[in-house]
């Protein structure tokens, strides 16, 4: 991706801001440099006139308060709590921002949280418009300090307040674990002493009344002194449970007493499920759950029995879009809400991570996005009618965790042609739809970008004469124009690979997954290759229609580079001749990529038995076989399929909803466990 880089200009900011900083620490009001807003520059000529002649010290001197007029900085209030400290561990607080400022402008604030060592806060929500944020801390109790920022998107300046203390206390009395109910009634928060010395991990199983076998949570790293808590998840309604905490020494393990829970009653309605084809003993045996990420209802976990064992409720009364579960039992997605711009675009906005209680974790938005895209890049962004380029409109179908961190995130770029691309001209001009890849740092900061616009040809139009409307289903906001974008890429995928650091760019419309030399942040961001029809690679099969097309989630399995498994939705290869056949099925597809000679061989072509033209998802299962998600069934019942197949493409335990289209579906030991980490 491409790295954050500082022109002359900026440099010159920067030292700004570290005198600023400087001079506010001697008066003991230092704050991170990077959380200052730039000095305004001044108003009088004679200011002019001493700026340029003077410009390094008159601008500290500015910034010391030595200026008569200056743009001013917000006033931020304390930040108001809905309850007061101290709380128990597990209580959510609401934080209320208010901040004014005599100088005209939109106020976003930004909420960070951490212990009250300040090198350790983090950010919660990056700058919205939202002045309010829902905290609940489930893990380590103790006393944190809420800061708020709260920025004036006119002038850039920033202020800060906050509360410097608010206590957590522990659920467990003495020695003797605890369980507590949470907002969500199929999860617990398990509270455990301190580890015992010589243990090192700890975790908690989980035995459901009646069951042979426990579900266990992710084993977490002892820490000398401090209660160990656990969110249980994978429960199902209205059942009686055990939870006891299992220690390990690094030779035995220690199982602390069994205690009781039982869930409640979800007041939500769960999806109709039922299973065409019953699981059996030739299934794969050790993934026992399905994530379900729905496109239009709220995301739900089952057991391979169809029983609801989790779900989630997005704040904004919109279902969100689940991208993917990350290890450690929290999840990615995308949600409506409001941006750092207040503008009154809310749709698709929202990147977030939750926990399994449905806490946020950390939040950022498209605009906010923008900002830090537009300025690492030189681009100006406007997205609104007449505007020429909008960077980072809206989040779109992807989020992925890196195993150093980052997070990637697909975003879209919108931008008027009026040079003969796509047929366009000053009086023609043609709005295209593009993609940017966004590079999150661990405080969701961004780190570097890459920019289809930059890499690909946007003369080569989306194979099938896809368009976008503003409200079209399937289709992201639209900012530019009232009328028609062209849906170029319709990018709907990222995939990481370990060994050589890239990421596998799956772009629907063009019907070719690209590599791209990402590099682990370090690479040059040129394509490596393209794979699809038309692309680099030569195919080797006698099938009438080899190639994959309008795929969803192609990557590589079981950390290799040579067997790729993907959902072929089939859109190109059933549209009517010469670009197709005229008809056909939706097929789980395995292919065998040579990176070396640049031949494509096709392992697997399993014919599902229905056209699956949007939606869908792949994955290996350790037993060998393959669990892909059909999510819209051609308009008519089964709206979405789970299906397993077996490696000689039978196909084998299915389950069905009539009702709920389906983004993409997870086959997971646990909740706690990313599929990739099975």
């Amino acid at each position: 991706m491409i790295p954050i880089s500082f022109s002359s200009a900026k440099g010159e900011a920067h030292a700004t801001r570290a005198a600023r900083n400087f001079l506010n620490s001697a008066k003991g009001a230092a704050r991170p440099a990077k959380w200052i807003g730039n000095c305004p520059a001044p108003h009088s000529v004679l200011r002019v006139f001493l700026k340029r002649v003077f410009m390094a010290g008159f601008m500290i001197a500015n910034c010391a308060g030595l200026s008569t007029r200056a743009m001013a900085t917000p006033i931020v209030s304390m930040p108001v709590t809905s309850v007061s400290s101290p709380q128990p561990l597990g209580t959510t607080v609401t934080i209320t921002a208010s901040a004014t400022d005599i100088d005209p402008g939109v106020i976003s604030y930004r909420f960070e949280i951490g212990p009250t060592d300040k090198s350790k806060l983090s950010m919660k929500r990056d700058y919205s418009v939202d002045p309010t944020f829902v905290y609940t801390p489930v893990q380590n109790v103790g006393d944190y300090q809420f800061v708020v920022f709260a920025k004036n998107n006119s002038t850039g300046n920033i202020g800060v307040n906050s509360i410097p203390v608010f206590s957590f206390t522990s659920l467990v009395t003495g020695n003797t674990a605890v369980v507590t109910p949470t907002a969500n009634p199929l999860v617990a928060l398990f509270s455990s002493p301190p580890c015992e010395a010589g243990e090192t991990y700890m975790r908690v199983s989980v035995l459901r009344s009646g069951a042979t076998y426990p579900n266990y949570t992710n084993w977490v790293a002892c820490e000398a002194g401090r209660t160990m808590n656990f969110l249980i998840a994978g429960m199902r309604t209205a059942s009686q449970y055990t939870m006891s905490s299992e220690t390990w020494n690094g030779t035995k393990t220690t199982v602390g007493p069994a205690l009781p829970f039982k869930t409640g009653i979800p007041t939500i309605t769960f999806p109709n499920l039922t299973e065409p084809v019953a699981f059996t003993s030739q299934d794969s045996q050790t993934e026992n759950f399905l994530l379900l990420a729905y496109t239009l209802e709220p995301p739900v976990a089952i057991d391979l029995g169809g029983h609801p064992v989790w779900y989630y409720l997005d704040p904004s009364g919109t279902p969100p879009l689940v991208t993917r579960p990350v290890n450690g039992g929290t999840i990615l997605m995308l949600a409506n809400g409001a941006n750092s711009a207040g503008t009154s675009a809310t749709r698709e906005q929202i990147l977030r991570e939750i926990d399994l209680g449905g806490n946020i974790i950390r939040e950022t938005n498209a605009t906010r996005i923008s900002e830090q895209v537009s300025a690492m890049s030189g681009i100006a962004s406007n997205c609104s009618l007449g505007g020429t380029d909008c960077l980072c409109s809206a989040f779109t179908h992807e989020a992925i965790r890196l195993p150093n961190g980052h997070t990637l995130a697909l975003t879209i770029e919108e931008k008027i042609f009026t040079d003969g691309t796509q047929g366009s001209s000053p009086a023609n001009p043609v709005d295209i739809m593009g993609s940017i890849i966004i590079d999150l740092d661990t405080n969701w900061q961004v780190a570097g970008y890459w920019r289809a616009f930059d890499y690909l040809n946007p003369n080569r139009a989306a194979i099938l004469g896809e368009t976008c409307t503003n409200g079209q289903v399937g289709c992201p906001p639209i900012f530019l124009t009232e009328g028609v974008a062209q849906d170029w890429l319709h990018g709907n995928s990222l995939f990481f690979t370990p060994s050589d650091g890239s990421v596998l760019f799956s772009v629907r419309h063009q019907d070719w997954i690209v590599k791209i030399d990402y590099g682990n942040g370090t690479g040059t961001n040129d394509i490596v290759w393209t794979l699809g029809l038309g692309g680099d690679f030569s195919i080797d099969s006698t099938n009438p229609y080899p190639w994959f097309s309008h795929q969803h989630d192609p990557g590589f399995v079981q950390g290799g580079t040579t067997i790729m498994a993907m959902f072929d939705n089939g859109n190109t290869r059933v549209a009517p001749p010469p670009l197709g056949l005229g008809s056909g099925d939706s097929r789980g597809y395995v292919l065998n990529v040579n990176q070396t000679t640049m031949k494509a061989t096709p392992v697997m072509l399993a014919d599902l038995g229905f056209f699956a033209e949007a939606l869908g998802s792949a994955q290996m299962l350790p037993n060998g076989d393959y669990s892909f998600e059909a999510g819209y069934g051609a308009g008519r019942p089964p709206y979405s399929e789970a299906i397993e197949v077996f490696p000689n493409a039978t196909l084998s335990f299915t389950i069905k909803t009539t009702v709920y289209k389906c983004y993409r579906s997870f086959r997971m030991t646990s909740l706690y466990i990313a599929p990739e980490e099975d």
